[in-house]
């Protein structure tokens, strides 16, 4: 179903409806914005990006992230090797084999073992003649306290691999296998291209499962989130050591419609589920909270005989993260034997609440939570919000920061290319002819100087408004205006223009049209003059008759009936030939 035509630069796939550029593909498929699968495609190619505010310095950036990210790729295939070799290998394979961690498990999230000794990955760089520079920047090295070198920072310890959302190494967790060494996780500093708050591992292995389920399950640890794919269970990712954040949501709002976090009953998971309910509050993202039976966390669970179907059952009863709250609400007040106890624990609640952000947040998500408040205080609706109002910090809090990696802002757009779903009352013939227009003029932007059969060009007579779908109208115009401006008009460069706006719907139907076309045609030049034509003109045949009828049914005296001779003589039928 997926076809390629590389001499076009397009592709097109006839199961789901997506089409476009080499930039639509990597926007749809990674849910990456425009910016960001541009600066993606332009690493793979060896391009520099450079922007006027750092000009001056992009040539060292890049050469800075080129080198952190070389180093990451060595590193990542010199901790596989050393967790494979027979003898020093041997005593990470044994604690993965006591896991239960299978190899395939082993490939897929990439897992290494950094040997006991100080200098094993420090003498592979210096043997190899790599980019040592690479590999301090990257935190994989630590300099001699006497400034004689570089020594491994990562010794003795099971290595995690953490990939960016497209599968490039930008990071490792390491385990201890030692239970003396202390900590017992060490990760990399933050670098360029690693931002432990913006960072989900595990993100790349269940982007796809996340995407199609339209559901992320957040976690806390590297063992968690395995186990959890090893099961079966691969739209499981984790939080790398810090509470789920803003940029985490920046992470899975593209590719999710729901967040599960799974919290321990304790102190330190009530504490994180607060900051659910304020992610819930400022961020557009529904985030529900599930606690795990018996105070198990995620692996130890799946270990269980029927640890999937407890584990699903758990993630299926999640409440979402301000029902979780209200809950404890709920038990704080019934715990309370006098008015002024309850009195306490309201308005305490009602502070958090304000500090949270609720006045901030949007009219109608704040509606909704005060209906709900009501009903769990037994107070009215506007006494709530007069109390919010009254407690919200007096100095405002800081908006939120930009929650995506790129500049751009924008929303990724998914629409079905179906016409039907735009248009349902337009007859079939009519659709047919205004994807022949569109698909005539992406092969040939000169037929919009041909000549209708009563010697009109269809430039003088085809405006959008004869247009009924959305998607044909948007694109003619968009043509047209190329056109005007003596720009190129070809699909190449209607599908950048489309990538650079992030209209993947209008790219679908650009590409499917134009391949109906080509196939209508046979690509032959005067099949395609004769199919536009005949397109136009039934195109300005139904508008014709529209026009007619809606005056013909309000013609009730002489003065309308002459109104109605001088728009059919002003707007004569596009399919007769006038009589010379």
């Amino acid at each position: 179903s997926m076809f390629v035509a590389p001499a076009k630069q397009i592709y097109k796939c006839f199961a789901c409806g997506a089409g476009g550029n080499v930039f639509s593909f990597v926007m749809n498929y990674h849910r990456m914005s425009f910016p960001e699968s541009l600066k993606y495609l332009a690493e793979r190619a060896g391009i520099t990006i450079e922007t006027p505010k750092h000009r001056q310095h992009s040539e060292s950036d890049q050469t800075d992230r080129k080198a952190l990210s070389d180093a990451n790729a060595l590193a990542v295939s010199f901790f596989q090797t050393i967790l494979k070799h027979p003898e020093h290998g041997i005593a990470a394979r044994r604690y993965l084999d006591g896991r239960g961690v299978t190899d395939e498990m082993i490939e897929t999230f990439q897992i290494g073992y950094a040997p006991d000794r100080w200098d094993g990955l420090v003498s592979t760089i210096n043997s190899k003649n790599w980019n040592i520079q690479g590999f301090d920047q990257a935190g994989l090295l630590s300099g001699r306290s006497d400034g004689s070198g570089f020594v491994d920072r990562f010794r003795n310890r099971l290595i995690f691999p953490i990939s960016d959302s497209i599968g490039r190494p930008i990071a490792f967790g390491a385990r201890r296998l030692n239970e003396q060494d202390e900590p017992k996780y060490l990760n990399s500093p933050e670098t360029a291209l690693f931002n432990k708050s913006k960072t989900l591992y595990g993100l790349y292995q269940a982007m796809r499962s996340i995407i199609d389920s339209k559901t992320a399950v957040v976690v806390e640890g590297y063992t968690d989130v395995i186990a959890c794919h090893q099961a079966g269970i691969k739209n499981v990712v984790a939080a790398l050591g810090t509470a789920f954040t803003a940029e985490h949501v920046g992470q899975l709002n593209k590719r999710a419609e729901k967040v599960v976090l799974i919290f321990d009953a304790d102190a330190a998971g009530q504490k994180a589920a607060d900051r659910a309910v304020e992610i819930f509050l400022t961020q557009n993202m529904d985030v529900f909270v599930a606690v795990l039976p018996d105070g198990l966390d995620p692996a130890e669970l799946i270990d269980r005989e029927n640890g999937v179907e407890q584990w699903n059952d758990a993630v299926g009863r999640a409440k979402d993260a301000l029902e979780y709250q209200f809950d404890r609400v709920r038990s704080e007040l019934d715990a309370q034997d006098t008015i002024t106890g309850r009195q306490r624990v309201a308005e305490d609640y009602l502070r958090r609440l304000a500090g949270f952000g609720l006045i901030r947040t949007s009219m109608l998500r704040r509606s909704m939570v005060i209906q709900r408040l009501a009903g769990i205080l037994h107070l009215s609706e506007q006494q709530i919000d007069a109390q919010l109002k009254k407690l919200a910090p007096s100095k405002p809090a800081s908006p939120p920061q930009p929650i995506e990696y790129s500049e751009y802002d924008g929303e990724f757009v998914e629409d079905d290319v179906a016409l039907d779903s735009y248009a349902p009352n337009i007859s079939p013939a009519l659709k047919l002819a205004e994807k022949q227009m569109i698909g005539g003029l992406l092969h040939d932007a000169d037929l919009l100087q041909a000549t209708l059969p009563d010697g009109r060009p269809i430039s003088a007579t085809l405006t959008e408004n004869e247009f009924v779908t959305p998607q044909a109208r948007e694109l003619f115009v968009r043509i047209r205006r190329r056109i005007s401006e003596s720009q190129d008009v070809s699909l190449q460069t209607i599908l950048g223009e489309l990538a650079a706006d992030e209209r993947q719907d209008l790219a679908n139907f650009a590409t499917e049209t134009e391949i109906e076309v080509e196939q209508q045609t046979d690509k032959k030049a005067d099949r395609l003059r004769e199919m536009v034509i005949a397109a136009v003109t039934a195109m300005l045949k139904v508008e014709h008759d529209r026009g007619y009828q809606q005056l013909k049914a309000t013609a009730t005296n002489d003065e309308a009936l002459q109104k109605l001779f001088e728009h059919q003589r002003s707007n004569p039928d596009a399919t007769r030939i006038p009589v010379v």
